[in-house]
């Protein structure tokens, strides 16, 4: 059995090829329309959606409170000049305190914006209060965590692109003096504190890595990198885009058992998925060291974006979705785990925020396979880069007939991928 794209879903991927740069290796679904869990593409093929978009959209898509929020925001005063003062603006740092008890937010656009801006004041904060040597001010990261794919961002990656240099310097994995910083590890963050604390501001970290496949720390270590970061006057950045506001089962996944980061960057699902809206939280001690016409861009903060956040925020807590991720992702990994998969190796995850580590030892067994053919059976899903982990991440309010419905679609393809022979989208450039 092989299987093909319609002639419609085809001709979106000649536009995409003659006249689309750059991308994600889209796979060959051209979806039009979506609500809650369900996208429809060009056909009017319906699917579940299992990717929420990489937790863009954890409050659902279209949510009616959001939407209403931000079609009356448009209505009323679709853009507020940077030049002048947005009451929505207060309002949503307002609301961000009441939540998660920081005193002062800058809102952004792009996670990638929010990660830069978090780096800004992390440098300035420690030239003009720990008093750092001009030009050291060192941003320490860990391997394998994906911050976004801005040029500074893309310096904290643990694999360079040869091809975009000159990077970013004094930011990424390995410590001034050459300490690699491996996830999870933290006697790896201890060696790289106590050999250059002088130089290191800032340790930043994904609480659970989402890019690289759902990756989670061990038992203890995001309160222990807390500790290590208060004991060397280092600021604990937490990077909860992906993992943040519900996704992993908690409203900010870092705080799960106790630790408090200096720094949040948030995103994504921050507006509900309906405008680009992130930003960073932090407190007065830290954040007031950032001053006029240091931090900001001209589409940040605009008043549909923060109606939207305001409303997604409501959504998030009214309808306790950070409870339902944690209900839900249970049943969806019992029922998962009943099936006993073959090529499984394991489930990683927290909430509705999972991973299926694949064995690839079978030349038709990818992660792509896997997505591809999840699509065709109409399941939306994607597998990491190099193909070992399929993220399984629905909207927080997914029904729960519907979460096991994907869980019976995800069962059948992981039965038939192996004897199955073409499909469409299995490689990057296949259609």
């Amino acid at each position: 059995m092989t299987f093909t794209v319609s002639e419609k879903t085809r001709a979106v991927v000649s536009s995409y090829e003659e006249h689309v740069a750059g991308g994600f290796g889209p796979l060959p679904v051209a979806l039009v329309r979506a609500q809650n869990s369900t996208a429809w593409d060009v056909d009017g093929k319906q699917y579940l959606d299992f990717l929420s978009m990489f937790s863009v959209v954890n409050m659902g898509h279209g949510h009616p409170r959001i939407v209403s929020a931000a079609v009356k925001a448009v209505q009323e005063a679709a853009v507020v000049n940077i030049a002048f003062l947005n009451p929505l603006y207060a309002k949503l740092a307002t609301r961000l305190w009441e939540i998660f008890g920081y005193d002062k937010f800058v809102g952004m656009t792009s996670g990638a914006e929010a990660i830069d801006a978090a780096v800004k004041i992390a440098r300035k904060w420690a030239y003009f209060k720990r008093g750092i040597t001009d030009g050291t001010a060192h941003i320490l990261t860990a391997t394998a965590c994906y911050h976004g794919q801005s040029m500074s961002t893309a310096s904290m990656a643990s694999k360079r692109s040869p091809y975009f240099n000159q990077y970013l310097p004094n930011v990424g994995s390995t410590s001034p003096s050459g300490v690699l910083v491996r996830y999870g590890v933290i006697e790896d963050l201890r060696k790289a504190l106590n050999k250059d604390a002088d130089k290191i501001v800032a340790f930043m970290i994904e609480p659970i890595q989402g890019s690289a496949g759902i990756v989670v720390p061990p038992q203890g270590y995001i309160e222990e990198v807390a500790a290590l970061c208060a004991q060397h006057n280092v600021l604990f950045i937490a990077d909860e885009i992906q993992s943040g506001l519900g996704r992993t089962g908690a409203n900010l996944c870092h705080q799960r058992n106790g630790a408090r980061a200096d720094l949040v960057v948030l995103g994504k699902a921050l507006s509900g998925g309906l405008y680009p809206v992130s930003g960073v939280m932090g407190n007065s001690a830290v954040m007031d060291i950032v001053g006029p016409f240091e931090i900001g861009t001209t589409m940040a903060n605009n008043p549909p974006g923060c109606a939207a956040a305001l409303a997604a925020l409501d959504v998030l807590l009214e309808e306790s979705l950070s409870e339902r991720a944690n209900r839900l992702g249970k049943m969806l990994i019992d029922r998962l785990k009943s099936y006993n998969l073959p090529h499984v190796l394991e489930f990683s995850g927290s909430g509705l925020f999972w991973a299926v580590v694949i064995d690839q030892k079978p030349p038709k067994i990818t992660g792509r396979r896997i997505a591809a053919l999840l699509a065709h059976r109409g399941l939306l899903a994607s597998c990491t880069a190099v193909g070992d982990r399929l993220r399984l991440c629905p909207p927080l309010t997914i029904s729960e007939e519907e979460l096991m419905k994907g869980a019976e679609i995800v069962a059948r393809v992981f039965d038939e991928v192996e004897h199955t022979g073409y499909i469409a989208g299995e490689l990057v450039e296949s259609v």
